[in-house]
């Protein structure tokens, strides 16, 4: 009985010991507490989702379904057309459970990060709760979109590049890199945000300082190694979607989503003046993502080419007040839309960059929704980041703009000081991890994945506020663990050497 005692108290020990254990651990008591004080998982977006297929079809046939989409990358309406499709279980439980995986993955990965970036086990497992517990990113694990899941997937890409950091032969450099590489494909493939430059951009910024261990030959086996995965997933999505569709793209909803990120914000005057000298369109004149029937007058009579309901069905059954914007004859009009924004764009450019700054406003507006919530434990926890946020009441407005998507409104909304100052202060510390003078001379090890995760975080809130309208804010909460893991932690790393009367030593990286 004692040698059993002491083996499970062992067991106990070295799971303890585990860098994320504890973090998971506690993520997961933090979700059942909301459950139980009545947080509800919201299955709604499964019926009215835009960029899902209706679900009807996508769990029907997901594989045939997935291949006919051209609105989105195909990621996340594979991962949960699979899962429904699979599952014996009803579809808001079996995409619950995804959604509960990837929230404790992203705590679990959140306090390895913490760890590689510097810090003990405790001190890990504190950092991944705060960076992972703030209720904007707790609110994903309650529906099935996808920022929870990108969030994940870039903790794991910054983690990934101690791992090739570390190598010191090529093939195992190869191995590392070719994991890397996987996960931004990934990401590329799931959210169409993130243009596929950045997988190019990730690579090399990972593998230029592990040249001195390859050489030639290495080196092309490498380059080779880590672009077959994007050129066959990215390559031939895009080669598909030009042989099916004539486009060769991963989203092609882009030019409808530039209008509606554009001419909302033109004077009303100006935008009629343009349509009467033929500069817009009449799709410009009835506004972004309506029904299929708003169109129908203004294009050519269109019949889809294919029958698969995936790409021939205009409206969801399961709700009929959302299209099905994947619906075949929605191609010509998204095509025309993006015309018209840029029209307006080279004519009106005030109105683009008025648009533009909204847009960078709304990015660190803080979501109304958990101060919303059933649960009483979330509402509670939304009031202490509250104040560890330091939100301060502002407000959005369209007042002055033409046609608003969100119609003509002073609303009143929080905007958090410290998520400014997070990524005000990531954005410094990846200019500085990227300074020429430092990579000539000796860096620390922690400056390429701090450099990565400021890539993540300013690709993510530059790119979001260029093509987008008020998404903004949720865009953000998929880039928010990554950014509050990698600056608290560093904070706390370099407070606490400066506490044991000096900072940590440099490692250099690639010399």
């Amino acid at each position: 009985m004692p040698t059993e005692r002491s083996a499970v108290a062992a067991l106990c020990r070295r799971l303890v010991a585990l860098p994320g254990f504890v973090a998971g651990v506690v993520w997961t008591f933090v979700y059942s507490v909301l459950v139980i004080t009545g947080q509800r998982f919201d299955a709604a977006y499964l019926d009215y989702g835009w960029q899902l297929i209706p679900w009807n079809v996508l769990t029907d046939d997901p594989i045939r379904s997935v291949w006919y989409l051209h609105i989105q990358p195909p990621g996340w309406n594979l991962v949960l057309g699979l899962a429904g499709w699979a599952s014996p279980l009803g579809d808001r439980i079996t995409v619950q459970a995804v959604m509960f995986v990837f929230g404790v993955a992203g705590a679990v990965l959140a306090a390895r990060l913490a760890g590689r970036l510097g810090l003990g086990h405790r001190a890990s497992t504190v950092v991944a709760i705060v960076a992972t517990g703030n209720p904007e990113v707790l609110r994903g694990a309650f529906e099935p979109t996808y920022e929870l899941a990108i969030g994940t997937l870039l903790l794991a890409a910054v983690l990934l590049v101690f791992r090739v950091l570390e190598a010191t032969d090529a093939r195992s450099i190869t191995r590392r890199a070719v994991a890397l590489s996987v996960v931004v494909t990934a990401v590329v493939m799931t959210r169409s945000l993130y243009h596929p430059v950045i997988i190019g951009a990730v690579l090399a910024l990972a593998l230029w300082p592990m040249r001195r261990f390859l050489d030639r030959r290495s080196a092309l086996r490498l380059v080779v190694a880590t672009l077959a995965v994007p050129l066959v997933l990215v390559g031939g999505w895009m080669a598909k979607n030009q042989m099916l569709f004539g486009t060769p793209t991963l989203s092609s909803w882009f030019g409808m989503n530039l209008q509606r990120a554009v001419i909302p914000v033109l004077d009303l005057d100006d935008l009629e003046a343009m349509h009467a000298a033929g500069e817009v369109s009449d799709i410009a004149m009835i506004g972004p993502f309506g029904d299929y029937d708003m169109y129908a007058d203004v294009v050519e009579p269109c019949t889809p080419g294919h029958d698969h309901p995936a790409l021939a069905e205009p409206d969801r059954s399961t709700d009929a007040t959302s299209p099905n914007f994947n619906y075949e004859c929605y191609l010509p009009i998204f095509e025309r839309a993006g015309r018209d924004a840029r029209a307006v764009m080279l004519e009106h450019p005030a109105v683009w960059l008025e648009g533009r700054l909204w847009s960078l406003r709304n990015t660190f507006a803080v979501s109304m929704n958990p101060s919303r919530s059933d649960s009483v434990a979330m509402r509670l926890l939304d009031d202490v980041y509250s104040v560890a946020r330091l939100d301060y009441r502002g407000v959005l407005s369209t007042t002055g703009w033409g046609t608003p998507v969100y119609g003509f409104m002073e609303a009143p909304t929080d905007f958090s000081v410290t998520t400014v100052l997070l990524y005000g202060v990531l954005t410094l510390l990846t200019v500085r991890a990227l300074a020429p003078r430092r990579w000539r001379r000796r860096r620390s090890v922690v400056d390429v994945p701090t450099a990565l995760a400021g890539l993540f975080a300013i690709f993510t809130v530059v790119v979001g506020a260029v093509g987008e309208l008020g998404e903004q804010s949720r865009f953000r909460t998929a880039v928010d663990p990554v950014v509050v893991t990698t600056v608290v932690a560093l904070a706390w790393c370099a407070v606490a050497g400066r506490r044991r009367g000096g900072q940590s030593q440099a490692v250099s990286v690639g010399e």
